[in-house]
């Protein structure tokens, strides 16, 4: 089974008009990617990592000149990346979208290859700069078509240890001309309609586009390697075709990995919305979701092999913390790979990636060693991973945990918009609000208090009350994990009670500081009492955690924005703010 996964300190490289490609990920990564990490990758179970790459830095081609300019240098670095991953058991895979669009700017590229212009969309540049444009290099041209497979066969060719590549073919950045056009789904899951303004992919579906894409970048790899996997994403598809979008898979090479999105398009109960959408990675749901199942369906049905694509460190759902200890949901999402015979996963994102009980679980479940009932393999796990630990209370408390999660207001806003990443750390002031936007829940946004991005499906009453009982539950939980390791002195008993006692104060915290935001949504003097309760709860709450924090540096980084969204600092300083 191919187990991929990265490495929380290695970056994707930016996202400008003028990039600066030796800041790809294709060349930073051999400096990030140690013996030591790898070795520690390949002990916690994985025998993959994933990079970012793009083809026309990472290729030198005659059909278009002007790109790939330091392509040797691309391949140099992960050259040498891929024989020292070798040494460990790991294989290196490239992750890309191709071809990416060029900014408009790129006049060295487009004064010369105006025939290939395709759609242009606007994006937004790293860190809130200005936004650009970028223009699609448009796959129905015959040059493009052709440049897809003799830069994707020079790639193969340059790096013959390579394992292979994992392609995205919806609208994550601009790509080829539909990727963002047609039928869409907003930011908030919303469908839109966007026109599509290229002359030659307007008369085309977008599946065929999409299926295209991946065969292109198949048959050039194949001209070179038969061993190299090519990983199709289906992430977004469904932006052009129903899921589970047989439209797409039906038209796949049959030596392509399907790979499909473990929870998207679930249904849970929540907070008294019944089939409440899941449409992100969650580990609150075990699923899988039956978009899910059905993918996999029709990937057998049409000769595919499977993968699963899932984040089981943690999600959106609580990023700044190791991880989302909900063990009991990790052994189903397992046993369902174990059931389904999947060819292997990619387990984290960008982010949700660092070592954790919740890493050793998921690949011991895996294996044959582990029981295939819950309780049994559960139980084992608990045992062997805290050695004199009482593994009926770690078990119990993993369930509660799990419990509290299902009071959790999931849906996209939320996840998006919500203050959860970095509650601990935010000061909400006894004043009227500023009206300044809360910004973006995964990025080192500048912090408004207006909290009302993250308040759409589920009511500010629900969302308050959904955390007093997230906060609540959780704590009994962390109690009871800290009663069943009591006495061990293993860095695993210690880490993880840390982690449980700081996820549950990050939970604790969002649900005063939604609090803290009703009380100023009108605010006057006469709420001063109310402010100072919930602030003496939120006191209590921040002196709990703050020892965790000082003594684990991991908490409080969120490894896609690269940056701390609580530290011990910060809570210092709202504890010296609440107590005044």
């Amino acid at each position: 089974m191919i187990k991929i996964w990265r490495s929380p300190y290695s970056a994707f490289g930016e996202s400008s008009e003028k990039p600066n490609d030796l800041l790809d990920e294709t060349v930073t990564a051999d400096a990030v990617y140690t013996d030591d990490v790898l070795a520690g990758i390949a002990q916690s179970g994985f025998n993959g990592i994933w990079l970012h790459g793009l083809l026309h830095h990472l290729v030198s081609e005659d059909l278009f000149p002007e790109l790939g300019y330091n392509a040797a240098i691309h391949q140099g670095k992960l050259g040498k990346l891929i024989e020292r991953a070798a040494k460990h058991g790991i294989k290196v895979y490239i992750y890309m979208q191709p071809p990416r669009a060029l900014p408009v700017d790129n006049h060295k590229f487009w004064d010369k290859h105006a025939d290939v212009a395709g759609q242009i969309e606007e994006v937004p540049g790293d860190d809130d700069a200005e936004a650009f444009k970028v223009q699609s290099m448009c796959t129905s041209t015959p040059q493009v078509k052709q440049y897809l497979k003799t830069a994707t066969g020079k790639l193969a060719a340059a790096l013959p240890g390579l394992g292979g590549v994992i392609l995205i073919t919806a609208s994550e950045y601009p790509a080829h001309c539909v990727a963002r056009r047609g039928r869409v789904l907003g930011a908030f899951g919303e469908i839109e309609y966007m026109p599509v303004d290229c002359p030659r992919c307007v008369e085309r579906q977008p599946e065929d586009i999409v299926a295209e894409v991946i065969t292109l970048v198949r048959d050039g790899i194949r001209s070179v390697s038969d061993t190299m996997e090519i990983i199709a994403w289906n992430w977004s598809w469904s932006f052009y075709v129903d899921a589970p979008c047989e439209e797409v898979i039906c038209q796949l090479p049959k030596d392509v990995i399907l790979m499909a999105g473990f929870e998207r398009g679930g249904k849970k109960d929540i907070l008294g919305h019944v089939d409440a959408k899941i449409d992100e990675y969650s580990i609150s749901y075990a699923g899988p979701s039956e978009q899910c199942r059905e993918s996999f369906e029709l990937a057998q049905k049409h000769g595919l092999r499977c993968f699963a694509k899932l984040q089981f460190g943690t999600t959106h759902e609580l990023a700044t913390v190791p991880s989302l200890p909900l063990i009991g949901n990790l052994f189903q999402k397992t046993a369902f790979i174990k059931q389904q015979n999947l060819s292997g996963f990619m387990g984290c994102w960008n982010f949700g990636n660092m070592i954790t009980a919740n890493t050793a679980a998921f690949n011991w479940f895996l294996s044959t060693e582990a029981p295939l009932e819950a309780a049994e393999a559960l139980s084992l796990f608990a045992e062997r991973y805290f050695d004199g630990g009482d593994s009926d209370k770690v078990v119990t408390a993993w369930k509660i945990f799990a419990e509290a999660m299902n009071s959790y207001p999931f849906c996209i806003p939320y996840l998006y918009a919500g203050p959860t990443n970095y509650a601990l750390g935010f000061i909400s002031h006894p004043a009227p609000l500023n009206d300044k936007s809360a910004g973006r829940a995964w990025l080192m946004d500048e912090r408004g208090d207006d909290l009302s991005g993250a308040i759409a499906d589920f009511s500010l009453d629900e969302i308050i009350a959904g955390f007093e009982a997230v906060a609540a539950k959780w704590r009994d939980g962390a109690e009871l994990l800290k009663r069943a390791l009591n006495g061990l002195d293993s860095e695993h008993a210690t880490t993880e009670i840390a982690n449980a006692e700081v996820c549950g104060g990050a939970f604790r915290s969002t649900w005063n500081l939604f609090r803290f935001y009703k009380l100023r949504l009108d605010w006057d003097e006469a709420k001063l009492p109310a402010y100072k309760a919930i602030s003496a709860d939120e006191l209590d709450n921040l002196k709990h955690v703050l020892p965790y924090v000082e003594q684990d540096k991991r908490f409080g980084y969120h490894s896609e924005a690269h940056g701390y969204m609580f530290d011990a600092e910060m809570i210092r300083k709202k504890i010296a703010m609440l107590a005044d």
